[in-house]
């Protein structure tokens, strides 16, 4: 899967699930089920909604009747909560390397990667599921 801004595939997988999950209308969804409408690998899926689960953004129930649903609303829930439960904390450091002062004089990126951290950390703030259902329902307008 490519990267489009840099998110791991697990992130963009995370953010795909619980955004088929916040559609179902409360129902829950197996792995299984999940894997198979997301196109993806079973046992990546289990990985990801595990740490979505130990963060709390979802609830895991077991057996025949068991899936996996959201632990609260959909409009309570951003998308940086769900970055966050895969990736960690944003980082607002524009250095790739992680350094307060460039070893160049200068950041090749002059800022850019600075700015880019705080808009894509303003948008995961500002979008929830429940926009994202909102989307849905009239073909992404």
């Amino acid at each position: 899967m490519s990267k489009a801004i840099g998110f791991s595939e697990a992130t963009y997988l995370a953010l795909h699930a619980m955004a088929l999950i916040a559609g179902g209308d409360g129902a829950s969804f197996s792995i299984r089920a999940m894997a198979k409408r997301l196109g993806v690998s079973e046992a990546h899926l289990a990985k990801v909604v595990l740490r979505l689960a130990h963060s709390g953004l979802v609830k895991t129930t077991r057996g025949p009747k068991g899936g996996v649903a959201l632990a609260k609303k959909a409009e309570d829930t951003t998308y940086l909560e769900i970055f966050e439960a895969i990736e960690g904390k944003l980082r607002s450091s524009g250095c790739v390397f992680g350094r307060e002062e460039c070893p160049l004089r200068g950041c090749v990126f002059r800022g850019f990667l600075t700015k880019l951290a705080s808009d894509t950390e303003a948008w995961l703030k500002s979008n929830t599921l429940a926009d994202f259902s909102a989307a849905i329902k009239t073909g992404g307008k």
